[in-house]
């Protein structure tokens, strides 16, 4: 069965790998495992669907879906707080509280997550990703992402999440300020519990796309397939290499009209907070 996973579409389980805690995913490609061991996860050699429902070869080759034959169903990112940075950035945490559960429960998958990319190639995205349903599981849970280095997706263990719960994801640098640093965690906290799922990982390139807080969703064919909502990313905080804080980050968001089907979807954002309504 293949998996639906954040920023990646619909990726056959060969190009997926976990990172436990204490293992380190290296710029190589190599998970270096608590024990000192090195792993090379296995080659990503099956063809994988775009958000668009392109399909593309483990070689890179693509077949565009057919513009005569829109998906049926939302699937992609619906609704991002966004800005381009001039400067690398050397951390963001936000925080969030686990809404209630859809009330039409089918196979849609919903993420929730800020995070940070390259500009102007982007390589990949670290991300602390609260679910419903990424594990065909119809719960919340919790995991930190690095998607998508060569083709494979790594994420750390996921753990439980519940309505209520109070989330912090938080990514970051671990040199000093003002290094180049290749060493990165992606902390998914579960303040409720006390749990914490933590990926340690080379960013692959300075980040400078800063995402406050995004929905991305999968297979969502009705307004009833969304959970409770609006969502708000609060208590966003914004670091660049040097330790300083952002003042006020430049928030901008994404075009929402030609979204089907159509739950009127809102972004509105301050320094610090960014609203996501469905």
């Amino acid at each position: 069965m293949d998996d639906i996973l954040p920023n990646a579409g619909v990726v056959s389980p060969d190009c997926v790998a976990t990172v436990h805690e204490g293992d380190r995913l290296q710029k190589n490609g190599l998970i270096q495992r608590a024990s000192g061991a090195l792993e090379k996860p296995a080659t990503c050699g099956k063809a994988n669907y775009t958000l668009h429902g392109d399909r593309v070869e483990a070689d890179g080759r693509r077949t565009l879906r057919a513009a005569a034959t829109p998906p049926p169903e939302q699937s992609g990112w619906v609704q991002a707080a966004n800005y381009a940075s001039n400067t690398p950035i050397g951390r963001i945490v936000a925080t969030w509280t686990v809404p209630s559960a859809p009330a039409t429960k089918d196979d849609q998958v919903i993420y929730f997550f800020p995070g940070l990319e390259q500009l102007p190639n982007v390589q990949s995205i670290l991300q602390p990703v609260l679910g419903w349903n990424g594990y065909s599981d119809k719960a919340w849970t919790l995991a930190s992402w690095n998607c998508c280095v060569d083709g494979t997706t790594f994420h750390s263990d996921p753990i439980p999440a519940k309505a209520g719960d109070v989330v912090v994801g938080d990514t970051y640098s671990t040199c000093a300020a003002g290094q180049d640093c290749p060493t990165w965690k992606i902390d998914s906290r579960n303040t409720t519990t006390g749990r914490t799922s933590s990926l340690t990982t080379d960013p692959y390139d300075d980040l400078t796309w800063v995402f406050g807080g995004v929905l991305e969703v999968y297979n969502v064919s009705t307004c009833g397939e969304y959970p409770g909502g609006p969502i708000t990313f609060h208590n966003i905080q914004v670091y660049d290499r040097n330790n300083v804080r952002v003042a006020s980050p430049p928030w901008g968001g994404s075009d929402t009209s030609g979204i089907n089907p159509q739950c009127n979807y809102g972004l509105s954002t301050t320094a610090t907070s960014a609203t996501i309504s469905y």
